[in-house]
């Protein structure tokens, strides 16, 4: 048996998502961080959620197994394109190998039916997910009721296939691959409903690139040989962030930005005689991309000068320097201490983020919980607030912030202690010394004359946090 896990990638029969760009974006990703991947399409249970919108059974299979095959015939052309052969890309046909095999029968009535059956919570999660998706056809439904009770049977399929992969592929666990968060299984492998961890499933978030930014104008995409020399030119600073307080936030009702971030580089433009082009809104894990690829000069948010991203851009100053702890909503904490690094423990992370970063350094064998890209950082509180992981890792500041705004309660999990202390700093392209050096100067003008110490000051004072100042030092 294979120790590695297995990575699986699920593709649904008719979901207008899976376009080619899509499904080359998703072969070529999960080829390359495990080196092969399965592809299961359940086009024969898919057969439910055709009967759910109404088609009589046997129109109902001709709807949804030539869907099925479509999406297998793509993938087969893509992974040739790829350079990719059977033994780096399986799929699986559920019609021979999966519908009629004896021990995926026996996991879907012993186990997975049964527990939709006996689980009120299982149920509503399985129900809901369901209707999401036949809402989202906006065809006309009379009964909704009785039609999700005829399509949950696709994805009560889906798992009980999922409990059966790791037998099916000769591995000791899977990995369930999918492009948004999937929160009815990533519970259901977490023991939510039954108390039943099962370290033998897992899921990837993996999202396409162009769902982790924003752009809110057209760039052009020129790296400039400087970029000082660019800005001096146009007058134009090109900007990218994303909300982090109180480094940077956004007025969703007028689109103004401010936070100590916000003002810093906004004084800044405006001592040089520049104008802020707000160029776009982009996930922590690929800002350094974007920067490589000139489609802005700087990200005008904080970013932690992490060892991961030393290598891939430059670093201003630190304005401020930052405690990082482990954030916990259960008041049972003893599975922190005592089983801290095994897979039981869930931490909710951001691909490429410090949370991530933290999380593959100290937890190396604890399962990750991956929020999107572009949410706010308070998501990662949010998904250990709602019981979706356990812990997570931000410093003191953006948790009482996040108090504050919500009225849900974090606490620090003192057994873990203070992980990190980070810089907080501004980034930009490698080989942009200049925009670098004259954003330096203008940060140890403001910090030598008080200035830089106001502003922190005055937002956490307007969020009613100022007593958690002592957590942010000030360079």
């Amino acid at each position: 048996m294979d120790n590695k896990p297995y990575p699986i990638i699920g593709m649904s029969p008719g979901n207008s998502y899976f376009k080619d760009v899509e499904i080359r974006h998703l072969l070529k990703e999960t080829v390359g961080r495990f080196g092969r991947t399965c592809i299961f399409i359940a086009d024969v249970p898919a057969i439910s959620t055709y009967v759910a919108y109404g088609y009589p059974e046997n129109k109902a299979r001709t709807k949804a197994i030539p869907k099925g095959n479509n999406l297998k015939n793509r993938t087969r052309r893509l992974m040739e394109e790829l350079g990719f052969g059977p033994s780096q890309v399986r799929i699986i046909d559920w019609a021979t190998e999966v519908a009629d095999n004896a021990s995926y029968r026996q996991i879907y009535d012993l186990r997975v039916r049964p527990l939709y059956e006996s689980s009120l919570e299982f149920s509503r999660s399985v129900d809901d997910t369901t209707r999401a998706v036949l809402e989202a056809s906006e065809r006309p439904i009379p009964d909704m009721h009785e039609a999700t009770k005829i399509a949950v049977h696709y994805l009560l399929s889906e798992l009980a296939f999922l409990e059966f992969a790791p037998q099916f592929l000769d591995s000791a666990s899977v990995t369930y691959v999918y492009h948004r968060n999937w929160p009815v299984y990533e519970d259901y492998i977490s023991g939510k409903f039954d108390g039943q961890a099962r370290p033998h499933l897992d899921f990837l978030l993996l999202e396409n690139p162009y769902e982790t930014f924003k752009p809110l104008l057209t760039s052009n995409s020129v790296v400039p040989a400087d970029a000082l020399e660019r800005v001096e030119g146009s007058r134009v600073l090109k900007v990218a962030y994303d909300d982090y307080f109180p480094a940077f936030m956004t007025d969703p009702a007028t689109g103004r930005h401010c936070g100590v971030f916000a003002d810093v580089l906004t004084d800044f433009a405006r001592s040089s005689g520049w104008s802020i082009q707000w160029s776009e809104e982009v996930g922590y894990g690929v800002i350094s991309q974007g920067l490589a690829e000139g489609r802005y000069d700087i990200f005008g948010s904080t970013v932690w000068p992490t060892p991961e991203r030393l290598g891939t851009a430059l670093f201003s100053e630190p304005l401020y320097v930052s405690n990082v702890y482990a954030w916990k909503a259960n008041a049972d904490v003893r599975s922190y201490a005592e089983a801290g690094r095994s897979p039981f423990l869930r931490i909710a992370v951001k691909e490429g983020d410090i949370s991530h970063s933290i999380a593959l350094a100290e937890f190396p064998r604890a399962r990750l919980i991956r929020v999107p890209q572009l949410t706010d950082p308070s998501a990662l509180l949010n998904f250990v607030t709602e019981g979706r992981a356990d812990i997570t890792f931000v410093e003191p500041v953006l948790a009482k912030y996040f108090q504050a705004e919500t009225g849900q309660t974090v606490s620090k999990v003192k057994e873990i202690g203070c992980l990190r202390s980070y810089p907080n700093t501004f980034m930009v392209a490698l080989g942009q010394e200049a925009l670098l050096k004259a954003l330096n100067g203008y940060i140890q003008t403001s910090a030598e004359n008080g200035s830089l110490s106001k502003r922190i000051n005055k937002y956490l004072e307007d969020a009613n946090i100022l007593e958690e100042n002592k957590e942010i030092t000030i360079t």
